[in-house]
């Protein structure tokens, strides 16, 4: 299935895609790459939406159904990229490993399903049908799954497999993720005369003490807690010296098990401040889900809020059945993770649409966002043929 001339193809791939900068709104030239390397390789389509995601298509004889592999273009900033003993943006090449910023999340995962769907149609193998979709997805370190929408409704995928980095493990669920946002209103006054104003920010102390007191975390035995974290706090004016704020806001991270919606993960909240109210006189609070808007760089918006379900898929469905034995085929080991995964856009595909869905990719989640970023040859080869294994597989007549 790989050859040294197949996997020189691969390397060269994943270092182009790691020297173009792309972080969030910011992937115009990637996307161009990465659909010229498609069309390059032989893909029967490549496009790009007006998201900006870049979509290939693999045609494999007759109809059948469509399996999509999806990995992001963007990547999260390089702070001080003197830090870095190898340049962010070389994808430099030492001792079997390629540096730069996005080789393990996601360019690495990228550049292999691009390879693998282009050496699948190659080999055209026989009992084959249906079509594969690769996509490169656009704003997913800012926005989970929001570019995903666009995907999906152009291409109605059957199946869908996430490129995060696990490690060549199969991952069957991660857990969901609300942005929650609660602010209390006081009364603004000098400081010097706190008692003609209501401190905003001394209620949100109050309260959030309390939160964390009374908020009991649901769980689940495969995904884990559904945890509330806080994240940030600032009171208002922010930047105003000898006045009493009038208003605090608090954004907390909170991780969703299966089957949480959103009213009831506003409503644990509320419960807590119309019980505090009763010992806090004059508490004005309100929660709500953070609003979530950016702009592409192709000018479009992407608009919603932040937050998407959890997902699983059971270990015996019948689509982890099918890549477990697409692995085996291509001689790697059958592993599937006993615990979730990070969060990806399958929380779009698994969570919002029900498609089944996993995460699976080469290089650990260890070495995401960190200074020298790298993948290791080894684990971009594997994961290439990971992904020619389990699309074979997939879209295989039974």
């Amino acid at each position: 299935m790989l050859n040294a001339a197949r996997e020189n193809e691969l390397v060269r791939l994943c270092q182009e895609f790691v020297r173009i900068p792309s972080t969030s709104g910011n992937e115009r030239q990637m996307a161009v790459s990465v659909r010229d390397a498609m069309l390059s390789l032989g893909f029967d389509s490549a496009g790009i939406d007006s998201y900006g995601n870049v979509t290939g298509v693999v045609q494999l004889n007759e109809n059948g159904p469509t399996l999509l592999l999806e990995s992001q273009m963007d990547h999260v900033e390089v702070a001080d990229p003197f830090e870095w003993e190898f340049y962010p943006f070389g994808g430099i090449l030492d001792k079997g490993r390629i540096y730069g910023r996005g080789t393990t999340d996601q360019k690495g995962s990228l550049a292999a399903m691009v390879c693998a769907a282009a050496f699948l149609r190659e080999d055209n193998p026989r009992g084959c049908r249906g079509k594969i979709a690769v996509a490169a997805t656009v704003h997913q370190e800012r926005m989970e799954g929001a570019s995903s929408r666009l995907v999906d409704g152009n291409h109605r995928p059957d199946y869908v497999v996430s490129g995060e980095a696990s490690s060549l493990r199969i991952e069957r669920g991660q857990r969901g993720r609300a942005e929650i946002i609660l602010e209390t209103t006081g009364k603004t006054a000098h400081s010097a005369n706190p008692d003609y104003g209501v401190n905003a920010a001394s209620h949100m102390i109050k309260l959030i003490s309390v939160i964390i007191e009374k908020f009991k975390p649901v769980s689940d035995p495969f995904l884990g807690k559904g945890i509330l974290e806080l994240t940030s706090l600032v009171s208002y004016p922010e930047k105003a010296t000898g006045v009493v704020p009038s208003k605090c806001r608090a954004i907390f991270d909170r991780r969703l098990i299966l089957s949480e919606t959103r009213e009831e993960v506003l409503g644990q909240v509320r419960e807590i401040i119309e019980e505090t109210s009763r010992t806090i006189p004059g508490l004005r609070a309100e929660v709500r889900i953070a609003p979530a808007e950016e702009r592409c760089y192709t000018g479009a918006r992407i608009n919603g809020e932040h937050f998407v379900p959890a997902w699983r898929l059971e270990i015996d469905d019948p689509f982890v059945e099918k890549c477990c034995e697409g692995l085996k085929s291509v001689g790697l080991p059958a592993a599937v993770a006993d615990s979730a995964g990070f969060g990806t856009n399958g929380c779009y595909f698994g969570g919002v649409k029900g498609v089944p869905t996993i995460a699976f990719g080469p290089s650990s989640q260890d070495l995401a966002h960190i200074t020298d970023e790298y993948i290791e040859v080894d684990q971009l080869i594997k994961g290439c043929r990971g992904y020619y294994g389990i699309a074979r597989s997939t879209l295989k007549e039974q």
